[in-house]
């Protein structure tokens, strides 16, 4: 590897949130909420982790408690989480995602496969398969959790 490729693959991934984030602006409905991107991290992991601790929702954005549980105040006041009393602790508190996330989470990723599929679309069927693959690779090195799942697992 080259010295410029990571630089190249950034400034590549950097040019691609840019235009995701302005062709999503384009189809951004009025009553959507602007969320930070924190918070859209919290957000989507509750929605598909929910219900969760909140020491493990933290831990899972790779923050701190106090950051985490800030960040659920605010997602709280717009409808999106809800605290909950753990049952099997009640010392413990849960995080859930409210309906009203779920359908936003649902709606914003359909959004995203739309625009995808239409640039997907503009390139070979091989190129296409390709990309999926070399993405899914590199996202599951950079992952933490993967790194430790490929550590236990025989080669």
């Amino acid at each position: 590897m080259s010295a410029s490729e990571p630089i190249q693959l950034a400034q590549e991934l950097e040019r691609l949130v840019l235009l995701l984030v302005r062709q999503r602006g384009d189809l951004h409905p009025s009553d959507d909420p602007l969320l930070s991107p924190t918070q859209r991290l919290a957000l989507a992991t509750a929605v598909d982790e929910s219900p969760l601790r909140l020491g493990a929702l933290a831990e899972r954005m790779g923050t701190s408690d106090a950051t985490a549980s800030r960040t659920v105040d605010g997602l709280e006041a717009l409808g999106l989480l809800r605290r909950a009393v753990d049952p099997t602790d009640r010392r413990g508190v849960l995080v859930v995602a409210t309906p009203r996330a779920v359908e936003l989470l649902a709606e914003k990723r359909r959004r995203l496969v739309d625009i995808l599929a239409s640039g997907l679309a503009r390139m070979p069927e091989r190129d296409q398969a390709r990309l999926v693959a070399l993405l899914g690779e590199l996202n599951d090195v950079l992952d933490p959790r993967q790194a430790s799942t490929r550590a236990s697992t025989p080669a």
